[in-house]
């Protein structure tokens, strides 16, 4: 008998650490990378700003801009919109720290959705984190999911049926940024930042938009 409570201790004792290791692994996920923009940076914002409902939000992505303040066109670059995508938020990030702006503006948003950088797609295998070599050192980055966290918007449809063009897709659809355009500010999360980004567009006129 003393011997299987000895078992018994020991096998709670390994799914204690256990549990204590994923929970500091998931944790890390919700780390942001820290991103150092040039001195042209004139103005950092969220997409808070054009959609009150994500305030608080893990799909509070932030924004940056970069104004001459010469004419010229506003673009608009957005990265991370498939955190497991990871050249479309190096890219951004690289503009980011790199930018040196004559005329016009830029804004650019480099985890469109910052909800998925905050997870893995389940059963794929993938890392949760790359690390790159840089001149002043390793850089560590989180590879995401392709969609939105579940944990920020469940459960899933069988069949997500597009607002409003009345597409019907997979269920699972309903959680990927690229299909909530133009999104709805009383919608699903991630229609709510897909609205977001249009209406940060539309009140910031912008000319040209990259995603």
């Amino acid at each position: 008998m003393k011997k299987n409570h000895i078992i018994a201790l020991l096998i709670i004792a390994v799914v204690l650490i256990l549990d204590s290791i994923a929970g500091i692994e998931f944790r890390e996920m919700k780390i942001q990378e820290k991103i150092h923009p040039t001195k042209t940076l004139t103005k950092e914002s969220s997409l808070s700003e054009y959609c009150t409902n994500l305030q608080g939000k893990s799909g509070d992505a932030k924004i940056y801009f970069f104004d001459s303040g010469n004419l010229g066109a506003t673009v608009l670059v957005l990265g991370g919109t498939h955190p497991n995508e990871t050249a479309g938020f190096i890219s951004a990030l690289v503009l980011i720290e790199n930018m040196d702006i004559k005329q016009g503006r830029f804004i650019i948003i480099p985890q469109a959705c910052s909800s998925g950088f905050t997870c893995t797609d389940p059963m794929e295998g993938t890392p949760q984190s790359f690390t790159i070599e840089t001149n002043s050192g390793p850089r560590k980055f989180r590879f995401g999911s392709r969609v939105s966290n579940p944990l920020d918007q469940w459960p899933d449809p069988l069949v997500y049926s597009h607002y409003p063009s009345g597409q019907q897709l997979s269920g699972f659809e309903t959680r990927n940024l690229n299909r909530s355009y133009p999104g709805r500010s009383n919608g699903s999360f991630t229609e709510t930042v897909g609205f977001a980004i249009m209406e940060l567009i539309r009140l910031e006129k912008v000319d040209v938009a990259i995603d």
